[in-house]
C-alpha cells in the first residue's frame, strides 16, 4: 500500500532529542476569526482536561481513538496515530496497545495560526500540556515502559535520554533515511547519527529489543555493519530472524510516498549503502 503524506502544517513539532518534544508557538494567518470553532474548541478542550486528569487510561473515547484502525508493531504491541480535533485545534495523539490494552501515549498540541487566540489557547491547554513561554511540551503517559526492552537475553544497557527516547515508538516507527516535505531525515535516523559514535555492542542489542520497529531494525544495521566488535553472534543471529518473522514488513518512505517494504531486504540495502 502506498499512500501520499506531503501535508505542510502550520506548527512542525521540534524534536531536540532530549525526550522534550515540543511546539514552538509560530503565528501566520490573517483571515478573520470564527467564534463558533473557538467555542467548539473550548468545550471540547474542558471536557478532556476533567477526563485526562481524572484517569489518565480513561482517553480512548473522547480521543475517538477505537475509529482507527491498530497497526502491528510486533511482538504483541501495536499503534494508534491520529487526531481528534473541533475547531482550530487538534489533539495529535499516538497510542501504544500490548495485546489490545492501552499501555502509552503521546499527546501532541495544535493551536490556532493567529495571534490573537494564542493566550486564549494556552489558558485552554493549562493542566493539559507544559508551557514554557513560546512551547508547549507533548504529553505522555506511561513513558518509561516504552524504553524498556523486549526480552533478548542479559542485562539491558544503560542510556542516556536521547537513546532511551529513540527506544521508544514516539521517535518514529519509519524505517530508512529521509523522506516527505524538503526530504527530510527521519527523526528516528537524526538521533542515531547524533548517538552512532557511542553505539556499543551492548547498546546495540538493547535497541535490536526496542518496541519500537524501526529501530529493531537501524540496531541489526548498526550490527551487520559492526559485526566483529560482537561476541556471541549467534544468539544475536537467532533474535535477528526472529525480529524478521515477528514483522516482515516495515514502513518507510521513498520521497512523498509512504510504503510498505520487506524488513529483512530493506536493511540489506541499507548496510551495502556507501553513506
Amino acid at each position: 500500500m502506498i499512500l501520499v503524506s506531503c501535508d505542510d502544517y502550520a506548527f512542525e513539532p521540534i524534536k531536540n532529542l532530549q525526550s522534550k518534544t515540543h511546539t514552538k508557538l509560530n503565528y501566520e494567518s490573517t483571515d478573520s476569526i470564527v467564534e463558533k470553532w473557538v467555542e467548539k474548541d473550548s468545550v471540547f478542550l474542558s471536557e478532556f482536561k476533567e477526563t485526562i486528569n481524572k484517569d489518565p487510561k480513561n482517553v480512548i473515547k473522547i480521543l475517538g481513538v477505537n475509529l482507527h484502525k491498530k497497526e502491528n508493531l510486533g511482538f504483541g504491541y501495536s499503534y494508534v496515530k491520529a487526531n481528534m480535533g473541533k475547531g482550530y485545534t487538534s489533539i495529535w495523539y499516538t497510542m501504544i496497545f500490548k495485546e489490545n490494552e492501552l499501555v502509552s501515549y503521546e499527546l501532541e498540541p495544535d493551536l490556532p495560526n493567529h495571534k490573537s487566540l494564542i493566550k486564549l489557547y494556552l489558558k485552554f491547554y493549562k493542566n493539559i500540556y507544559e508551557i514554557d513561554e513560546d512551547k508547549i511540551y507533548n504529553r505522555y503517559y506511561n513513558y518509561e515502559e516504552m524504553y524498556k526492552p523486549l526480552e533478548i537475553g542479559g542485562n539491558s544497557a544503560s542510556m542516556n535520554e536521547n537513546l532511551k527516547f529513540l527506544m521508544t515508538p514516539f521517535s518514529g516507527i519509519e524505517y530508512g533515511y529521509s523522506g516527505g516535505i524538503a526530504g527530510a531525515i527521519f527523526p528516528n535516523r537524526k538521533i542515531y547519527l547524533n548517538e552512532e559514535k557511542d553505539i556499543s555492542p551492548e547498546i546495540c542489542k538493547t535497541l535490536m529489543s526496542s518496541k519500537n520497529p524501526a529501530v529493531r531494525l537501524m540496531a541489526i544495521e548498526h550490527y551487520l555493519k559492526n559485526k566483529t566488535e560482537f561476541t556471541n553472534t549467534k544468539s544475536i543471529d537467532n533474535w535477528i530472524e526472529k525480529v524478521y518473522i515477528e514483522l516482515p514488513q516495515i514502513e518507510t518512505m521513498a520521497g512523498c510516498l509512504i510504503m510498505t517494504r520487506n524488513s529483512k531486504e530493506l536493511v540489506a540495502e541499507y548496510v551495502n549503502r556507501k553513506n
